[in-house]
């Protein structure tokens, strides 16, 4: 499933790049991420606890992030599992970073979200209407970061 939304934050770029290169901290605005942490290899590991329609899913996975500073883009790509259903999820996203005229900052999120499993098995309006709720969710936990 491919998901596409906008976000604006009244705040400069350079402000936005540098609260998005902790990804610890950002990460916890995302609803239902409960914990992440750096490896050793640079990638992160964390764990996501979200419901989705009858279904309470614990994910634990593993997120790879790259800064392109010259195309002003984030790359995310994740993998995670919940052995209790015994399903998962597999995406990338890219985030690309925009300065507006106004001064504040466009974020626009692209994902490819492949569904394993039994979490395959929910319909893909209901995982629409939770990402978008997730989104705005992170969106508005960024906006007020800043205060």
């Amino acid at each position: 499933m491919k998901f596409e939304q906008i976000i604006e934050i009244p705040k400069p770029k350079i402000d936005i790049n540098k609260t998005l290169a902790d990804i610890p901290t950002v990460a916890l605005f995302i609803p239902g991420v409960q914990e992440v942490r750096e490896l050793e290899d640079g990638s992160f590991e964390g764990e996501l606890r979200v419901k989705v329609g009858p279904m309470s899913i614990l994910l634990n996975g593993k997120v790879d992030v790259e800064q392109n500073e010259q195309t002003d883009e984030w790359m995310l790509r994740a993998k995670a599992q919940d052995k209790r259903i015994g399903g998962g999820v597999s995406s990338t996203i890219v985030v690309k970073v925009k300065q507006l005229d106004s001064g504040s900052t466009e974020l626009a999120i692209a994902s490819d979200v492949q569904l394993i499993g039994r979490l395959g098995e929910l319909g893909q309006p209901l995982i629409k209407r939770k990402a978008a709720a997730m989104i705005n969710g992170f969106a508005e936990n960024l906006k007020s970061s800043f205060g």
